[in-house]
């Protein structure tokens, strides 16, 4: 997953599954949820999940992965498909918690909403309420069961061979991560919760309550000299956390499995092995299949050797050796205690089938370890509510009792061999369960339609829609340029205004945010800040555009704005009112912008608005000495302070003079230069001796034709009230040339050129 980037958190990957699927998904699982409910009150529930329901289902799945692939048809495909794949399996994780909690509320606001109906009906829903309270994590992983079956059905049947068809792959994630029973086990930690999928889940009634460390170790011992040092040397694992570490964990509460997973994890498993994904040939039980199915043993327990396994090696010691590994590993199981409760724990099922009835573990154990009488266990079984017939009990724990002393050594190795297979097999599945959720937890499921929004604009969602479902789509920007106006003299007019009596407001809105305003659509630029002091504008390139005039543009809009306010202060002059004076900025990014938002208001997040801030002043100190360039026909001009400027530091010793002006920063210069083929001239030496002038035109959509001047100018030293030589650095600055009279000049010297 490292190839997707970061959402708008900086943590997740942003996801958007298709609101078609979404909808029916809830609708299903809902009707799941009820169905379940209905069944624990011991009713005969009509079917609310019917064929249609789950076809419909199927479709929208199966159109998902279809979308995915006709839209990325590339070598992303494959990435695409994975992601997809989590986001589907996160999203269904958490929709089949969510729904039993639901329900809860939703048969509390029913209680409460009837305060006044008939006593049969609120009692039969406050029943419902408990038991559906009661039995919460049952009807999920039951129904989060249903609904995975009916998923890979869809994935066997028809999708996996739609990803081969286009990857060459059926499963581009394994079969063996996207259904594995941990995943749908809300807490794999809590006594039988794994028994259901695990037969040796019913260990946790044995009362051992270390009985994963005790199996752990006994298998690590006795394969000491067979495994890695990080894991002998753990043999001893840390002890079980009540409360890992939230420490690089994103989603808190959202996938509760997650905890549940590590808090059992850390009990037996050393952390490095599980948290950095290391494995072992213990992760693979049919490893120790083919190991305990090698040896004489095998044969003599009856069950032969394993399916599909090799022929014993051909090595005269290998007997020998197969038999004493075996061996120790039996004995240790027996040292460490466990290898009574194994044999009860497989034969626990069977006894509770054949009563009908949850005979405690403890008063098996008991038993088999004849500690009970046959009146002492007519005695326990009377303390039991609804208990079973002693007879009955007594005949079934009799016959388990002489099964157990007529095996034969070989048929109890068999046993406990099944056992260490099945504790692999549950090991492996919560370290996989482990590193699926760590995944999960990485993925954010949007549906926040401002989340949505924001998400888009930054370029960071991965949308996954059914055919159909166009939904809102936003241009991908490539790069983008930032004009910012420095607005200055506007406190003084407002006071004015008001000493006056007048608007402040309706004069600026009139007479120069309006006109800006309007100047905006013809150049493709969107308004980012607008005061009394200030407007700020973007234009964007986007990426399917073809060659774009991005600063051309921005150029001309500058040059309009400067219009603008030469315009208003005409009226001023006329109005007695004191000048507006602007300095422009224009700076230029080739990436893309961050956004946010703000009610539903997109703000633009990049370094060119702070560039183009920068650009766009003017140092109070060269204003206050009266400094003026030594050509009127240019408004920039940047000097170093060859007084202060050193205590000041690198890069703060400039001195920016920027009155009615337009400053361009390099890049914007640079970028210029690829946007319009431009011609290089020099004024004769007593106008400008050291400036370089840059010319080019293009022609508008509407056929006219369009001049750029820009000036190159080197940085001068300033001693507080005279010029001094070239900056000994060699800076330089650029300025776009607004003056009419000059840009003609400078036409007519390129023509004659």
């Amino acid at each position: 997953m490292d190839s997707c980037g970061k959402g708008i958190d900086n943590a997740h990957i942003d996801c958007l599954l298709s609101a078609r699927f979404r909808d029916q998904a809830v609708a299903t699982v809902r009707e799941l949820v009820r169905e379940d409910a209905l069944s624990l009150s011991r009713r005969i529930p009509e079917q609310l999940v019917g064929s249609d329901d789950l076809a419909t289902l199927r479709d929208t799945y199966l159109c998902l992965f279809e979308s995915a692939l006709e839209r990325r048809p590339d070598k992303d495909s494959r990435d695409q498909v994975v992601l997809l794949q989590f986001a589907l399996l996160k999203f269904l994780l958490q929709l089949t918690a969510r729904e039993p909690l639901a329900l809860q509320e939703a048969l509390k606001a029913q209680l409460q909403s009837e305060p006044d109906g008939a006593a049969a009906d609120r009692i039969g829903l406050h029943e419902q309420l408990i038991l559906v309270t009661r039995q919460a994590q049952g009807i999920q992983r039951r129904v989060a069961q249903l609904l995975f079956r009916q998923i890979r059905k869809f994935e066997t049947v028809q999708v996996q061979a739609l990803r081969a068809a286009v990857l060459g792959k059926h499963w581009p994630v394994p079969e063996s991560i996207l259904f594995n029973p941990i995943l749908l086990i809300s807490d794999a930690g809590a006594g039988l919760a794994l028994a259901a999928d695990y037969p040796i889940g019913w260990m946790a009634e044995s009362g051992i309550d270390d009985w994963l460390t005790r199996t752990a170790a006994c298998l690590i011992t006795t394969f000491a000299d067979y495994l890695p040092t990080w894991l002998t040397g753990a043999a001893q694992p840390e002890p079980p956390v009540s409360q890992p570490s939230a420490l690089g964990r994103r989603d808190q509460g959202q996938l509760r499995g997650f905890v549940a997973t590590e808090i059992l994890l850390a009990g037996f498993v050393p952390r490095v092995e599980y948290r950095q994904g290391l494995t072992t040939w213990l992760d693979e039980p049919a490893n120790l299949r083919l190991f305990l199915d090698a040896g004489p043993a095998a044969n003599e327990g009856g069950e032969g050797r394993a399916q599909g396994t090799a022929a014993r090696w051909q090595y005269p010691d290998w007997d020998l050796f197969q038999r004493d590994l075996v061996g120790q590993l039996v004995a240790s199981l027996d040292v460490a205690g466990l290898g009574g409760a194994i044999e009860c724990t497989y034969a626990l099922p069977a006894l509770r089938r054949q009563l009908g009835y949850p005979l405690p573990f403890a008063l098996v154990m008991d038993y088999t370890k004849e500690r009970l009488s046959r009146r002492a266990l007519a005695q326990r079984l009377a303390t039991l509510r609804g208990g079973p017939d002693p007879l009955a009990v007594h005949q079934l724990l009799e016959r388990l009792q002489i099964a157990r002393k007529r095996q034969t050594p070989g048929q109890r190795q068999a046993l406990l061999g099944r056992y260490l297979v099945d504790f692999l097999t549950l090991r492996r599945d919560l370290k996989l369960a482990y590193k699926t959720f760590e995944v999960l937890d990485g993925i954010h499921l949007m549906e926040d339609e401002d989340e949505c929004r924001l998400s888009r604009s930054n370029g960071s969602l991965y949308e996954f829609p059914c055919r159909g479902e166009g939904g809102p789509r936003t241009r991908r920007i490539r790069a983008h340029a930032v004009l910012k106006a420095d607005v200055r003299g506007s406190t003084l007019i407002t006071e004015e205004l008001r000493a006056r009596g007048l608007n402040p407001a309706s004069h600026f809105s009139l007479s120069l945010f309006d006109p800006v305003n309007q100047l905006l659509p013809e150049f493709g630029a969107d308004k980012l800040f607008v005061e009394g002091d200030a407007v700020i504008v973007a234009l964007y390139e986007y990426q399917d555009d073809g060659p774009s005039l991005t600063v051309t543009r921005a150029c001309r809009l500058a040059r309009k704005i400067l219009q603008v306010v030469t315009l208003q202060n005409v009226r001023n002059r006329q109005n007695d009112l004191p000048a507006l004076e602007l300095g422009l900025g224009l700076s230029f990014s080739r990436r893309e912008p961050n956004f946010l938002y703000d009610e539903g208001r997109p703000i633009m997040i990049s370094s060119a608005i702070n560039q183009a801030d920068r650009l766009s002043s003017c140092s109070g100190l060269l204003l206050r000495s009266g400094f003026q360039p030594t050509n009127p026909a240019f408004r920039v001009t940047v000097l170093r302070d060859a007084i202060g400027g050193e205590r000041a530091g690198p890069g703060r010793d400039l001195l920016n003079y920027n009155v009615n002006g337009v400053k361009l920063d390099e890049t914007a210069f640079l970028r210029l230069q690829e946007e319009l083929p431009m011609t290089q001239l020099r004024l004769p030496e007593h106008e400008a001796s050291e400036s370089l002038f840059f010319i080019g035109n293009h022609r508008d959509s509407g056929g006219r034709v369009h001049w750029i001047v820009l000036r190159h100018a080197p940085v001068h030293d300033w001693y507080g009230d005279a010029l001094g030589p070239v900056d000994p650095d060699r800076r330089h600055y650029f300025e776009l040339i607004v003056d009419e009279p000059l840009t003609a000049r400078i036409r007519r010297l390129a023509a004659g050129a």
